[in-house]
């Protein structure tokens, strides 16, 4: 008879058949999660509503003319950047996924969290901190073995134009409201006016060319890195503020062009701002 490993230990230990047979089972069980943990990480988190859109790489035209009506001091002038494709979810992170990402860590609720008005489970999630959002996007790497993070500000606004060169929404250039038809949760003139007071639950307007929902309005999303570019500096952002990109539901309609850009310190955590999150795309 052959000599075989397995046999021989299980002999020391005095293992039947009975007992082989179920440790047998056991180790297949062990490396059947080992395998499948992350694919089913992934089949929960779909099924919670994140899902992602791909965003060609390529070379993008950013940032706004000194022209362009509503556009503020501190945005950057324009430029070309070329980009690496990426997966970016389909919406914002919403209460639903991040109340798995608190069960599951232990971590703080946010601000807002126990506030009727704001806490639905599609809405999405407000009251993070910038450092709350990374921890929420590490931990979506840890589960998925694949890397989770917030979009650059020229990823976001890439993305945000759907395909769009120079015009100043993500839909175009009519304005939010044009036609009494609502392209986005905003502050016309009645924080109602656009059918919801506070944050409207995601998905509840139009898409953009790349299949993103709420690009402009609803909340405003924290960016990486910070509010002055390498070799774009730029006026009035101290050293370690971060960037939001998009614009809220307590937002004039100014400040949902792609271009845009609020200039926040990463600690502030308030009802108008969260994040969505960037899947990194495999490499061929």
């Amino acid at each position: 008879m052959r000599y075989h490993p397995l046999l021989f230990h299980c002999r020391r230990l005095r293992l039947n058949c009975r007992q082989l047979n179920h440790l047998f089972l056991v180790l297949l069980a062990v490396f059947a999660l080992e395998v499948r943990g992350p694919a089913l990480a992934q089949d929960r988190l779909e099924a919670q509503g994140l899902r992602f859109r791909l965003i060609p790489g390529g070379t993008y035209f950013l940032g706004s003319p000194l022209s362009e009506a509503g556009r503020y001091a501190q945005e950057l002038a324009p430029y070309r950047v070329r980009l690496a494709p990426f997966y970016l979810a389909e919406t914002e992170t919403t209460n639903e996924q991040y109340g798995a990402f608190l069960k599951a860590t232990g971590h703080k609720p946010p601000a807002y969290w126990q506030d009727p008005a704001l806490n639905g489970p599609r809405q999405p999630v407000v009251g993070v901190t910038y450092g709350e959002a990374e921890a929420y996007c590490r931990w979506l790497t840890r589960i998925t073995g694949v890397r989770h993070r917030l979009p650059t500000e020229a990823e976001w606004e890439a993305a945000a134009r759907g395909g769009l060169i120079g015009e100043p929404y993500p839909w175009g250039r009519e304005a939010p409201d044009a036609g009494g038809r609502f392209r986005a949760n905003y502050y016309p003139n009645d924080f109602a006016a656009d059918g919801y007071r506070f944050t409207a639950p995601v998905g509840s307007y139009p898409p953009n060319g790349y299949g993103l929902f709420d690009m402009a309005g609803n909340v405003a999303e924290w960016c990486s890195g910070t509010a002055s570019p390498p070799g774009r500096p730029t006026p009035f952002a101290a050293p370690e503020y971060r960037v939001a990109k998009g614009g809220s539901w307590y937002s004039r309609a100014r400040d949902l062009r792609c271009a845009a850009r609020q200039l926040i310190p990463p600690q502030t955590a308030d009802g108008f701002l969260g994040f969505r999150v960037l899947r990194e795309a495999a490499l061929p």
